[in-house]
Formats: C-alpha cells, structure tokens, sequence
C-alpha cells in the first residue's frame, strides 16, 4: 500500500494537519517538530499525490535553481554550490517538489526572464545561487512577480539567504591582528558589486580600524584559484603580513604561489571552508559556513513564499551563521614563524 500522510503524522507523532503544514511549506512549524515530519517523509519514501494537488493548484511542483555555470563549475572549485545544491533538494524533496538545476552561461547571465525554466508552467518558484547575476537581469526577475530567492545575493524587495560576512570576517581579521600584531593586511577579492565580497572586506576594514592596522584590496573579475594566484603574484615584491581571501579557492591559489618564495611566510585566510581546506599545506585557516543549511533555508523561504495567501508580505533576508575556523596558514601552531614588526599602520 501506497504510504499516505496520515502515515507520516503517525510515524512523526504529529496531527495530520501539521504534517500537511510541513509538507507543502507552510512557516509557522516549530523547528523540531519540521524536522521530525521532514525524517519520516524521507524514512517512509512518502510521496505527495502531486497529480491531484497540480490539477486543482495548476502548479508543477517543480523549483528551478539558476547557476552561472562560471561562479560555480560542476568540478573543482564548486564544492561550497554542491552543498548549497544538496540542501536545497533535500528540503524540497520533503516538501513533494522536484529541483530542476539551470546552468546559466554568460550569453543568458544578463537575460534570465527569458530562460525557459522561469516561466510559469515549467517552475513554480525560483532560486538563484550566487553573486555574479547582475542587478538588471534580477530587478527584471523580481518583477515578473513570480517567488524568487537568492542565495549569496541580495536585492531590494526580494527574499535572500546569506552567510553572517561581516561578523565572522571581522572576528577572523582581529585574530590576525591581535593574536600575530600583523599590521599590513591584503584582501584579495571579486568585484565590487558582490554582497558576499562587500560584507567580507567591511568587516576586515571594521576590526582593522580598532586596532590600528592597514587594509588594501586587490579584485579579481572572479574568485577562482587561478585568480588568487594572480593576485598573490602581484604582491610578492612588496609581501603584506596577511591575505584575507574572500574565499578558500583564491586563498588556496595564493598558497601556491607564494610556496617557495620570500612570500611563502605570509599568512593566508580564506572563507567557506571547503573540503579541501584541511587538505592543503599548511590547512587553511578560514570562516566556515553551513553551505547545506543556506540551500535548506532558501528552499523552505521559497516554499512559505509559493504557499503564502499574503503575497504581499515583505521580504525576509536569512542570515546562516559562520565560524572562524584557526589553522595553521595564518601562524598558529608554527613556532618557527616569525612576528612581523609592529608598526604604526594606519587603517583605509
């Protein structure tokens, strides 16, 4: 016999009218009685009778999640995307939806509302992953007043999850400053326009302020590993203490460069703490963030949005925690490293 939901209310030791709730998204669950309904769907195979509710909803049951392919390869560097992915396509799986994952390239980058897997009848909502989709391309997404999330992203009006930048940046740069006085400080970064990228430095610049130190920024047009050691090669006449990378892969592209040279003392950050962080010589000291809970969070924003009888209400933004995680790539653990002279540096 088919699993129905009174089964999964039962195995949850929930009313029906709960387990319902969870199902199709509804917001006011409590955390842990969402994760007990979510467990049993998983551990009874539980399947929504999808035909019936898209016949009487004229919905498809489907989420399309949009991808600059470039941002985030299916390879490599795109270990932080894949957990966000599997977050996302375990809370709507939950919930009866189907994830349908969209690569954008560069030629439909700035025309998304024309991607098939917007229009209404091949999604009913839309989660967009990542910073590099310009302004324009998500005003004019946001106004087809269709439901719409962005994760590491953010836009006016418009539902969003991120990771708490600011206050785990600036914890991470008053290590550095604090803990080893380094003093001459490099944020290897993205361009300018990225929320994630703007936050991070903000809050390098704010702890680099209190304590008297010097920032400088150098930007890279993407965040690979390939730019981070591009941007290591351009500094390693004139080596700063530290290098902040706005993320683990250009952190990463910078230790490469830098082993074997005058440089190879400089101490290097990164941010997201990717797998290979602990992999790499020396492991990477960097802010971890929950890259599962952010694609969770965003799939069941998404979901409360699509569901809501008050389309109207305002737009939420989720703020996923993230911690600084001490290693040895910027001087702890390593007597033989020395300390910088302390010097009279004085912050942007």
């Amino acid at each position: 016999m088919p699993v129905t939901l009174s089964d999964v209310a039962r195995h949850a030791g929930v009313s029906e009218a709960t387990a319902s709730r969870v199902v199709n998204g509804h917001r006011y669950v409590a955390a842990a009685t969402r994760t007990r309904v979510e467990d049993a769907v998983r551990k009874l195979d539980y399947l929504p009778n999808r035909a019936a509710r898209d016949l009487s909803t004229a919905r498809t049951a489907t989420v399309a999640l949009l991808v600059h392919h470039a941002q985030y390869p299916a390879h490599g560097e795109g270990t932080f995307s894949s957990r966000v992915v599997d977050g996302v396509s375990r809370a709507l799986g939950a919930a009866g939806y189907d994830l349908l994952y969209v690569p954008v390239d560069d030629a439909a980058i700035g025309r998304i509302v024309r991607v098939t897997a917007t229009r209404p009848g091949r999604s009913d909502g839309i989660l967009v992953l990542g910073p590099t989709f310009p302004r324009s391309a998500l005003v004019a997404l946001r106004d087809l007043d269709r439901p719409v999330v962005l994760i590491d992203n953010r836009l006016a009006g418009t539902d969003a999850v991120l990771a708490d930048n600011h206050a785990s940046s600036a914890e991470l740069a008053r290590h550095l400053v604090g803990d080893h006085r380094y003093r001459r400080l490099v944020c290897f970064a993205g361009p300018a326009p990225w929320p994630s990228t703007a936050e991070r430095i903000a809050g390098v610049r704010a702890a680099a302020r209190e304590c008297g130190a010097s920032v400088s920024v150098l930007r890279a047009a993407e965040t690979t590993m390939r730019d981070g050691a591009r941007l290591a090669a351009a500094v390693m006449d004139a080596p700063p203490d530290a290098v902040l990378a706005v993320n683990d892969a250009m952190a990463i592209g910078a230790l490469h460069r830098f082993r074997g040279t005058a440089a190879a003392r400089v101490a290097v950050t990164g941010f997201d703490d990717i797998a290979w962080a602990q992999l790499v010589d020396p492991p990477l000291t960097t802010v971890a963030v929950d890259a599962h809970a952010m694609g969770a969070e965003a799939a069941r924003l998404l979901l409360r949005r699509m569901t809501s009888d008050d389309p109207s209400q305002p737009a939420h933004e989720v703020r996923v925690p993230a911690t600084v995680r001490i290693r040895a790539s910027c001087g702890c653990g390593d007597p033989a490293r020395p300390l910088p002279d302390v010097g009279g540096g004085q912050a942007e």
